[in-house]
């Protein structure tokens, strides 16, 4: 489920510009955001990191993206995409911040 104010700008940019610009910007949007959470990620504790995967993991598959009935369903595919990239790049740096990375590459 995208952030409110995402989903303001969708809506406005489908109206005023078309749905397949909406979809891009959704899109941008996205890995904008998602970005920028992983770069703040680096510096936060070990029980945070771990608490917003497992968190992000349980909200994608329980929450229903609103976002196809606003643009063309292909994007909301690929904002879920987007989001599960993030949550594998995020379950990457949990692995690493928990010491499990020099494990795993022997």
């Amino acid at each position: 489920m995208p952030p409110v104010g995402v989903f303001i700008i969708v809506v406005v940019i489908k109206e005023f510009v078309g749905p397949v610009v909406a979809g891009l910007v959704y899109l941008l949007m996205l890995v904008v955001i998602f970005l920028g959470i992983y770069t703040s990620a680096k510096n936060w504790n070990i029980r945070y990191t771990m608490g917003f995967v497992l968190s992000g993991i349980v909200l994608i598959w329980m929450a229903p993206s609103i976002i196809s009935t606003v643009i063309h369903p292909v994007f909301g595919f690929l904002g879920t995409l987007v989001g599960i990239i993030f949550l594998g790049g995020m379950a990457l740096l949990l692995i690493e911040k928990a010491g499990l990375d020099e494990v795993l590459k022997r």
